[in-house]
């Protein structure tokens, strides 16, 4: 909402002459300077006034268009059973969706930056298709969840198993090739039963290119299910995007859909 500037009075000034006497006034050249201060000191208060409006009638600190309101959020996780969210972090939206192609079904929840697209599994007469991703795609920035089978031997927080999960993962779309795979260190665990690392690899591109790329994964258990979210950029953009790509990593829970649970999608 934009204030009407129309309705805002600015003090009445007033003007000189328009014909300029031969002879000039006895008033000294130092009255003619500090008349013309005492003008322009009240158009610059009467601007601040308006711009003081704007700014009211804006909200000053008000949080930008799309964001993810935690009340309503946290209700949503209320409903379905989940844990609620303390906070919400400035630039990120919260997003909670179903995953019905695993056994068992799932909801799955995460942080993604402000700017990123959500992308959705489709759903046509077959089934559901596709998987939960969200990204700056055209930048080569994205986050994906990838559901692999849990290992019986309990060995889902060994290098190994990560390794193995989050290739199938950055390599699920099938468009290109990768070589060079590797775990470079394993980070503090977000929270009990997760198990996050940091990875880098070479993707072979279609068009013969070879790009460095390098990333983070969350990974857990739930049931027979070992869902992973997987977040990757280049190498060169992780300099500055890592710190992000470590939030939307630690944020990822994933829970066992009840089947007395509606299916769930949105991040508000």
């Amino acid at each position: 909402l934009v204030p009407d500037v129309s309705r805002v009075t600015l003090p009445r000034v007033r003007r000189g002459t328009l014909a300029t006497p031969a002879v000039p006034p006895t008033a000294s050249d130092d009255d003619a300077a500090a008349s013309a201060d005492t003008r322009r000191g009240v158009l610059d208060r009467s601007v601040a006034a308006v711009a003081a409006l704007s700014t009211l009638a804006l909200g000053a600190g008000a949080p930008p268009a799309g964001a993810t309101d935690l009340k309503r959020f946290n209700k949503k996780l209320a409903m379905v059973g989940v844990p609620e969210l303390d906070d919400i972090p400035g630039g990120f939206n919260a997003l909670l969706e179903t995953y019905s192609q695993s056994t068992p079904k799932l909801l799955v929840e995460f942080l993604y930056p402000q700017n990123w697209l959500v992308v959705k599994p489709s759903q046509n007469t077959n089934g559901e298709a596709g998987t939960v991703s969200a990204g700056d795609y055209g930048k080569g920035d994205s986050a994906a969840l990838y559901v692999g089978a849990a290992p019986t031997d309990g060995s889902a927080a060994s290098k190994g198993f990560l390794q193995k999960t989050f290739v199938a993962g950055i390599s699920q779309r099938g468009d290109n090739q990768y070589q060079n795979f590797e775990i470079t260190k394993v980070l503090p665990a977000p929270a009990k039963d997760y198990v996050m690392a940091e990875f880098t690899y070479e993707l072979l591109t279609g068009a013969g290119f070879v790009v460095e790329r390098k990333g983070v994964g969350s990974l857990t258990t739930v049931g027979a299910a070992a869902p992973a979210l997987i977040t990757v950029t280049t190498s060169a953009r992780y300099k500055k995007l890592g710190p992000a790509l470590k939030t939307v990593a630690a944020s990822f829970r994933a829970f066992e859909k009840s089947s007395s649970i509606a299916d769930i999608s949105g991040d508000d």
